[in-house]
This record gives C-alpha cells, sequence and structure tokens, in this order.
C-alpha cells in the first residue's frame, strides 16, 4: 500500500516542474525560492577571463586581484583555482584573449582600401595602447623577459601586425621584408608606448611619422638582398 501524499505534495506528472539540467533550487529564509545557474567548466572559465578583461582599462594584468574576481564572478577564491591551477595561468589566459581582442581591433576592416589601411591600423593601436598602456607594457616585458605563454602570444600578435603593414604598403612578404618590418613594428611600439606616457607632438603628427619611417624603410626592403647587385 502505497503511503498518502502530505498534504499539498506533488503527486506524478503534478505539481513543481524537476529544476531543469544545471540548475538547482535554494530556499531562502521567508520561503522565497532562488534559482541558481550552474555553469559548464568552459562557461566559468569565459566568465573569469571577461572579468579580468573588464578590468584591465584600470588595472594592469600582474594587479589583478584573484579575490576581485571571484568576487565579481559569485565564487569563492578557491574555485576560482578548480578553473585556473595558479595564478599566472589565470593572467596568461586574460593576456591571451586580451592579444586576440587587439588583433580583431588592429586589423583593417573589409574593403579598406590600401591606401587607408596602415594609417587606419596605427591609429587603432595608438588608441588601444593608451586606453590598456599598463596592461600592453607588462604584456611586452612578459614576452621579453622569457615567459614562455606570453611570448607565444605576443609574437603571433606581432607577426599579425606585422603581415598587415606588408600588405598595406605594399612588399612582398619575404624573410628581408618581414625582418625590416619587425624592426619598424619595434620601433612604433616603444615610440607609442612612450608617447602615451609624455605626449610630446600631436597625435596626427605621430601618427605621420610612424607611417613616414615605414615608407623609408620601402625601398631598402623591396631591394636587392644583401650581397647581390
Amino acid at each position: 500500500m502505497q503511503p498518502h501524499a502530505a498534504p499539498g505534495a506533488a503527486g506524478p506528472g503534478r505539481g513543481v516542474a524537476a529544476p531543469a539540467a544545471g540548475r538547482r533550487r535554494r530556499w531562502r529564509p521567508g520561503g522565497d525560492r532562488v534559482t541558481v545557474v550552474r555553469r559548464s567548466a568552459g562557461d566559468r572559465r569565459a566568465q573569469l577571463v571577461e572579468i579580468g578583461l573588464e578590468l584591465l582599462p584600470t588595472t594592469p594584468v600582474q594587479d589583478l586581484t584573484i579575490d576581485e574576481v571571484a568576487r565579481r564572478a559569485g565564487i569563492s577564491r578557491s574555485l576560482l583555482f578548480h578553473y585556473f591551477a595558479t595564478k599566472a595561468e589565470y593572467y596568461a589566459a586574460v593576456m591571451d584573449a586580451a592579444a586576440a581582442l587587439l588583433r580583431d581591433h588592429v586589423v583593417p576592416r573589409p574593403g579598406t582600401a590600401p591606401a587607408g589601411q596602415l594609417p587606419g591600423m596605427l591609429d587603432r593601436f595608438v588608441t588601444w595602447v593608451e586606453t590598456y598602456r599598463d596592461s600592453y607594457l607588462a604584456f611586452v616585458r612578459g614576452a621579453h623577459a622569457g615567459d614562455p605563454g606570453v611570448a607565444e602570444v605576443y609574437e603571433q600578435t606581432r607577426e599579425q601586425l606585422v603581415a598587415v603593414a606588408l600588405a598595406a604598403v605594399p612588399l612582398p612578404d619575404g624573410p628581408r621584408q618581414r625582418q625590416l618590418v619587425r624592426a619598424w613594428f619595434a620601433f612604433t611600439e616603444d615610440l607609442v608606448l612612450q608617447w602615451t606616457r609624455e605626449p610630446t607632438l600631436p597625435r596626427a603628427e605621430l601618427l605621420e611619422l610612424l607611417v613616414e619611417v615605414l615608407g623609408g624603410l620601402r625601398a631598402r626592403a623591396a631591394g636587392p638582398p644583401a650581397g647581390r647587385g
């Protein structure tokens, strides 16, 4: 014999539906029911990285505090380390995401005329460094200090920007040309970082100078390899 259900209890197929997969229901004092969404591991990692990106304009990546990130995500500090084994791993994930955004932000928009590609790329690059200067500086220093993860992301970012510059000048994509344009990008990066700290010339003049320097390398880059003709 089946026991009688308590008054008000839901019978089979009736009453309150079971919580959907990925959700838990909790009760607050006073009887209010709260649905708590349980994120997948991938979604939670993406959320934590997104929080890091949101903080970058005001907080250099190396100064992000795990406690603040966890607080904004509504999780405990220890749970954050369930998704990222170390603080360094979390910082690397944030920098990887930031570098991807930089590449997407800087590359020429589809349909941009060749003559406008390089000035547009430089203008957006300067804007990016203005906005994220301390984090970008940490990114560059981390790559130069030999951090393997940061160095790999930095190299990928630089090579994509070099490819844009080669196409915009235009120059063939060969070892000689890439070497010279990489050197130009190093000059550009250093000057822009200095300029965002101490702007000694108008922005328009800065952009014009960077275009002119690359233009000055064009004849040398297009010439025959060393030791020939």
